[in-house]
């Protein structure tokens, strides 16, 4: 695997913490060591933070606003007095949540849920400027007081806001890179807390009716198994590779993620099985693809075409003292772009559609960007979620870890898209009516976009 290419996503430790109990994960958090609270243990974990970040991190020209080496000594006081570990990786996340990076983060010891915490079984979506419940479990409590796919919630808590509720508890301690993956992908962890506790919400029927709702934080349904979020299902529990026939002429496969080399012998699977001389069009599913290894990405991607595509090009800093000394900027150095080639053998050169989203992150991303550089297929629905790139990863003390990302990649071209998203050929976002319905508008934008451009039989 070569390291320029291996894309690791840190949200995958979330889909972890479901399997493995809590104890155990901070037993194997990368750098476990003996926590004695101690300032030196303390002051070395935010000196490793800050030089870890200062010397590999390739965008700090996007925030501007955020004087690094100033910030890390506000910080220090702040990590002095901390009275527990707890306390001290709080402080931690929210430093390094400065950044505003998808891939650079702190992650303590027991990763991202707190032993003994949980969440209700609802899901919200951000449609618009309003939360929306997207998806629900199926217990007692959720059906007595009507917790719907479609209800808007007005607020948490003590009269909060949901975006200041999800700024306050959430965001604070992680970014996820951009504002619409922010509010995607943050929503994971906007209603946890401690196991059995219960939160408050103030919601909105669909006929406008208001009314307040208690939900208890407790994921396990009637059947044993926890509620989980689209994000956690697709990452870990969904089969790698789903495809079923719409119609009798276009093939839906759905993606779940990148991770290993067996996502690449699924697909291979499907595809061989496939009659392309009976296929109009072809769509991908990659909504709530959080990532893996670029690699398994563009080996995929060369079943989609007969001619080689540029992937992404990337630069990394590269730091040389004497330059410093003589005053001189620090330096880059370039590589790419990647070449992937057709694979050998059959191949798909129809109609492509590919669906995406804020959910759609890291390897997924740099999967599209060849596609979509080279006019191969064309990206409905709505934009990326805007991070991709190698983190470091450096343990911290008391057992918790940080990343950095330490590369920079762009377009062929030299276009941007960490910290943006790829924008959509076509734009399709889902309303609150369609979550109230169910129905699903970017894959049937998707089937529209094959119907229009397959030739006539």
């Amino acid at each position: 695997m070569r390291s320029q290419q291996s894309k690791t996503l840190f949200l995958v430790l979330t889909a972890f913490l479901i399997t493995v109990p809590p104890h155990q994960a901070a037993d194997q958090a990368i750098g476990h060591d003996s926590w004695t609270g101690s300032s030196a243990q303390k002051l070395w974990g935010l000196m490793t933070v800050w030089s870890e970040a200062k010397f590999n991190f390739p965008y700090f020209d996007r925030i501007p606003d955020v004087d690094w080496d100033r910030k890390v000594q506000e910080y220090i006081p702040r990590v002095s007095g901390a009275g527990s570990l707890e306390e001290y990786y709080e402080i931690l996340m929210e430093f390094a949540a400065l950044l505003k990076d998808g891939h650079t983060a702190v992650t303590p010891p027991w990763m991202f849920v707190k032993p003994g915490h949980d969440h209700p079984p609802v899901e919200l979506q951000v449609v618009g400027d309003k939360f929306i419940v997207a998806k629900t479990g199926d217990t007692e409590e959720i059906r007595r007081q009507r917790i719907v796919p479609g209800l808007e919630v007005l607020e948490i808590g003590e009269h909060v806001s949901p975006l200041t509720y999800l700024k306050e508890n959430v965001l604070r301690f992680y970014s996820f890179g951009t504002p619409h993956a922010d509010e995607s992908i943050g929503l994971v962890g906007i209603l946890g807390g401690p196991k059995g506790s219960q939160v408050q919400l103030k919601v909105r029927d669909p006929n406008g009716k208001v009314r307040d709702v208690t939900l208890t934080r407790n994921s396990t349904g009637k059947d044993g198994l926890p509620f989980l979020w689209r994000w956690v299902r697709w990452y870990m529990f969904d089969p790698l590779i789903e495809s079923r026939m719409i119609g009798s002429d276009i093939c839906y496969i759905k993606i779940s993620n990148f991770t290993s080399e067996e996502v690449v012998a699924e697909f291979r699977k499907v595809f061989d099985s496939l009659d392309l001389a009976r296929i109009q069009g072809i769509i991908l599913d990659l909504r709530f693809n959080l990532g893996g290894n670029s690699d398994h990405a563009y080996a995929i991607a060369g079943f989609l075409t007969d001619q080689p595509l540029k992937a992404s090009r990337w630069k990394s800093l590269s730091y040389v003292p004497a330059y410093r000394s003589w005053g001189r900027p620090t330096g880059w150095h370039e590589g790419g772009p990647a070449i992937i080639e057709p694979r050998e053998g059959k191949k798909y050169t129809g109609p492509l559609a590919i669906l995406t989203g804020p959910g759609t992150f890291s390897a997924a991303e740099d999967f599209l960007v060849p596609l979509q550089f080279s006019r191969r297929a064309v990206l409905v629905g709505e934009k990326t979620g805007g991070s991709t790139g190698n983190p470091i990863v450096v343990p911290l003390p008391g057992g918790g870890m940080f990343r950095v990302v330490s590369k920079r990649d762009m377009f062929p071209d030299g276009r941007e898209f960490v910290g943006i998203g790829i924008s959509p050929d076509v734009e399709v976002h889902p309303t609150q009516r369609d979550l109230l319905k169910g129905t699903d508008p970017v894959l049937q934008k998707g089937i529209a976009v094959i119907r229009n451009r397959a030739p006539r039989r």
